[in-house]
């Protein structure tokens, strides 16, 4: 009896485009990732560390009675370590609440209530003279390291478009821009860097009341 062999070979005509489509996948897939890494990886990094790196200690004095005046309140920040800050691109916001002046309604008024307060820069221009006075140690451009900063209630030069200082009461922006921190209340404090927009200190402090 004759023995017959059959080889069944199948259809392998669609297996090669088959292989082929999945490496032409898998290769615009793998150069796609190593086209992103080198568009955006360095800026990535870039904007991670660039923001400086500090610790910062704070400490505040004030009141929003009427026989205080704005220029008794005091905040107090100490560079406790890390890196210095340029003072033309270190932003500075305090929360809290408190008091400013308005002359948005006839006769001007105190507004009580939320307190926003922005320091735009560390820079003596935009600002009452009595800040650089009290800050000469930012004379050199920079906030460093063992170096408290004095901020006051009475810095901005009231309410005009020349001060690099703002405040706002309840959302009110139309304020003179001084303020008063309401005693025995928490006050949040903010440093932020300009040129990366990232908040690189936050610390909070009570207001122990002024006389």
């Amino acid at each position: 009896m004759e023995k017959r062999i059959v080889i069944l070979w199948g259809d392998i005509r669609g297996v090669s485009p088959v292989i082929g489509v999945i490496l032409m996948v898998f290769l615009t897939i793998l150069l796609a990732g190593v086209t992103v890494s080198a568009v955006y990886g360095d800026g990535i990094s870039t904007s991670l560390s660039s923001a400086p790196m500090v610790y910062v200690k704070a400490g505040s004095e004030g009141s929003t009675a009427y026989h205080v005046g704005l220029g008794k309140n005091f905040i107090f920040l100490e560079h406790a370590g890390g890196e210095p800050l340029s003072v033309d691109s270190t932003k500075i916001v305090i929360i809290g609440e408190g008091r400013s002046y308005t002359s948005n309604f006839i006769g001007g008024m105190n507004l009580y209530g939320d307190v926003l307060v922005s320091y735009d820069n560390l820079l003596f221009d935009g600002k009452e003279s009595a800040y650089a006075s009290r800050n000469s140690v930012l004379s050199d451009g920079l906030w460093s390291a063992g170096e408290t900063l004095i901020l006051n209630g009475h810095d901005s030069i009231d309410g005009t478009s020349a001060s690099s200082v703002s405040v706002s009461i309840n959302g009110i922006t139309n304020t003179s821009n001084n303020y008063g921190l309401r005693e025995n209340v928490e006050i949040t404090i903010k440093i932020l860097d300009l040129e990366t927009q990232c908040v690189i200190a936050e610390c909070e402090c009570k207001v122990v009341p002024a006389e």
